[in-house]
């Protein structure tokens, strides 16, 4: 009786159906992260919201914008100038139709395969052209197509005018040379597990007490900038950076400073309270523990309410009361 019944879900085993698991960009994702086969950084938890709102986020990275590319010309011109070549191209042209960027896309593609050399450049570049682009201005993208081979970032001679402008005032500010006095190392890289996930971060500055972190703002006015900080996720930064220090170095309580500077000559140095450093870890450790309930409820198309408990708009202080005195007689 027993060896029929082993036999029977033997049987029963074999033609059980298993869902068959189907790869796409999403569910390729979902795994990772199910494996943890995933560095964080600020700039992914950042976005954690929302589970739509990650998911989509990570399988759709945004691009720089201009603010972004300028704030990255400045950190390099003045924390480690002598790495500009290898990070930047400043090209005279880039492509500014669609036909153009499909075309740039086009000779890519057809470059991924080939060890670079200018002689297979010409011939693909060639080779694309005769491919239903002999109508598009494709002249003076050839070195704009070669940086971005190269992993550099292309960077306009307008952008490195105006952030080499930025960098001379920096260098002449007294507060900000004091501070980078300090300074050990520049643009410290970071790695650490917290909780089973691998982070990665690049620490502006680095020095045995703290970090610096330089941020470009379109108004570094302190009080705005101070809204700036939860707006732009920057205190998800500070959290990161400050429980790498932590785990790393046995620093529970590291100086946080930000150096921040503006496109017409203002800047600020602003020291971060250690009250709010804490505040931020925390802040980060509560991220982590919604990405594992996301990731063990599989909530990956959930939207806000997942992360909430409640949500209720309540009555802001700066509503308007109603002036009734106007119907006394």
């Amino acid at each position: 009786m027993g060896a029929m019944k082993n036999t029977a879900i033997e049987h029963q085993e074999q033609n059980q159906i298993h869902p068959v698991y189907e790869s796409s960009p999403k569910n390729d994702l979902i795994q990772k992260l199910i494996n943890k086969d995933f560095r964080l950084s600020y700039s992914k938890l950042k976005h954690l919201t929302s589970p739509v709102n990650f998911i989509n986020a990570m399988l759709e990275p945004k691009t720089k914008n201009a603010g972004m590319t300028l704030g990255s010309i400045v950190d390099c011109l003045l924390l480690t100038e002598q790495k500009f070549h290898e990070q930047f191209t400043i090209v005279s042209n880039s492509p500014t139709t669609d036909k153009q960027v499909e075309f740039v896309n086009l000779v890519l593609d057809k470059m991924k395969l080939e060890p670079f050399s200018e002689e297979v450049f010409n011939i693909k570049f060639r080779e694309a052209i005769s491919e239903g682009f002999g109508r598009v201005k494709t002249e003076g993208l050839e070195e704009y197509i070669i940086a971005l081979i190269q992993g550099k970032e292309v960077i306009s001679s307008d952008d490195y005018h105006k952030a080499k402008k930025i960098v001379e005032n920096l260098k002449n500010a007294d507060e900000v040379c004091d501070e980078l006095m300090l300074v050990e190392d520049f643009q410290k890289m970071l790695e650490f597990n917290y909780k089973g996930w691998n982070f990665i971060c690049f620490l502006d500055t680095y020095h045995q007490n703290g970090f610096h972190d330089l941020k470009f703002a379109s108004d570094c006015n302190p009080e705005k900038f101070e809204r700036d900080l939860v707006k732009f996720g920057y205190d998800i930064q500070i959290g990161i950076y400050a429980l790498g220090f932590e785990i790393l170095f046995g620093n529970f309580n590291p100086e946080v400073k930000h150096i921040v500077y503006d496109a017409v000559g203002n800047y600020v140095v602003l020291n971060i309270d250690s009250g709010y450093v804490n505040y931020c870890k925390r802040k980060v450790d509560f991220m982590i523990d919604c990405l594992d309930l996301m990731i063990s409820k599989k909530a990956f198309n959930k939207s806000y309410n997942f992360f909430r408990s409640q949500n209720t708009i309540y009555k802001p202080k700066w509503s308007a009361g109603f002036d009734h005195s106007i119907f006394d007689e």
